[in-house]
């Protein structure tokens, strides 16, 4: 009884709560048969169900291997079933400083089925073991303690200052985990594709279908003609023509490779410089027109940038001119990381030395 009383005093919410992103707040938080679950499906229509399977697989045991204090491993395999699954063990971590650590251990079952074409992803059975160190600490499910009713206050809008950290942490988790998984099936179909056409551009495009899905696709085109909207050094608005027939792969793009250098504006509109060679061209992913752009991952100060930043600018310069030519207009999709090998693979006159972080955004109109 004491307990109870304990957990709910510590679940009550206050006015002074800060954190009230969507994502975190009311339908954030599944139920599947009275259990805290949560479920994505991504497609690969170039994939069979062996191929997902695979890579799944090697992504599944590179990511969870037993490291003592925490025991996380594949659990099961069946290929012909094309199932894994995973006992996940982590930690949490509230917040650290030199006097003090706020973290929980999470433990989860994570299922992966494969089929041809597609990847269906769960995430449930939830719980935690909190301040172990601590007279052994206390232990929770998911179910009695991130659901709206312990974790949020009465209208729904702000997070429990205990129960709460908890369920964000939790959210964070999930979606590195099904991002994780998104982003290693992405680079098996690019790389699918460059390998069965090498000669050709691909058209990588990653298009949800629902809340819960998404359609990765990257296939050889034939030339053609799309619309790109850019913003020129005055701020006015305008829509050039991206003709792949024309040789190198664009006009557009044949500016860009005669520009004398090339900057990167994130964050309080701070800037940095990087190499040409780091431009990797137009294309569509989520169903958007979107521009590529690789950092150098030693680059430590640009990354942080780009990683703490939701918008950015692309700017182009011409051999003696302070002023850009052309400034491209990003909001962030994604990040990706790029080794040298596969920089390479990319880039014939990359020296594959160096690994990079590729960030992909969408091209605002």
């Amino acid at each position: 009884m004491k307990k109870i009383l304990f957990m709910l005093l510590l679940c009550l919410p206050f006015i002074s709560m800060a954190q009230t992103d969507a994502k975190y707040l009311a339908g954030a938080i599944t139920l599947d048969e009275g259990k805290v679950t949560f479920k994505t499906e991504i497609q690969t229509p170039s994939l069979t169900k062996e191929q997902l399977y695979d890579t799944m697989l090697k992504w599944a045991t590179e990511r969870f291997k037993p490291e003592e204090p925490l025991n996380a491993r594949v659990l099961y395999t069946n290929d012909e079933e094309g199932s894994i699954a995973v006992g996940g063990e982590e930690y949490l971590v509230f917040s650290s400083s030199a006097l003090s650590l706020d973290r929980t251990r999470i433990y989860y079952q994570l299922f992966i089925t494969c089929a041809n074409g597609k990847c269906n992803v769960t995430m449930t059975r939830i719980r935690y073991w909190y301040d172990e160190a601590r007279n052994g600490g206390e232990k929770y499910n998911a179910e009695e303690w991130i659901i709206d009713d312990m974790a949020l206050n009465k209208s729904k809008t702000k997070l429990a200052p205990i129960c709460g950290k908890f369920r964000r942490e939790t959210i964070n988790l999930k979606d590195m985990l099904f991002g994780a998984i998104q982003n290693t099936l992405g680079n098996k179909v690019l790389n699918d594709s460059q390998t069965a056409a090498a000669s050709t551009t691909p058209s990588i495009t990653a298009t949800p279908i629902s809340n819960n899905a998404t359609v990765i696709t990257a296939t050889p085109v034939a030339p053609a003609t799309q619309q790109v909207t850019i913003d020129n050094n005055k701020g006015v608005t305008e829509t050039k023509t991206v003709d792949n027939n024309s040789t190198p792969t664009s006009h557009i793009d044949e500016q860009i490779k005669a520009a004398s250098r090339m900057t990167i504006t994130a964050g309080n509109d701070e800037q940095f410089e990087i190499g040409k060679e780091c431009w990797g061209g137009f294309g569509q992913l989520f169903g958007k027109e979107v521009a590529f752009c690789l950092i150098d991952q030693s680059k430590s100060m640009g990354n942080m940038l780009m990683d703490q930043s939701d918008d950015y600018r692309i700017s182009f310069y011409k051999q003696g001119s302070n002023e850009p030519w052309l400034i491209i207009k990003c909001k962030k999709l994604m990040k990706q990381t790029v080794t040298g090998e596969e920089a390479k693979k990319m880039n014939p006159d990359n020296n594959g030395q160096k690994a990079y972080n590729m960030y992909v955004g969408e091209i605002i109109k």
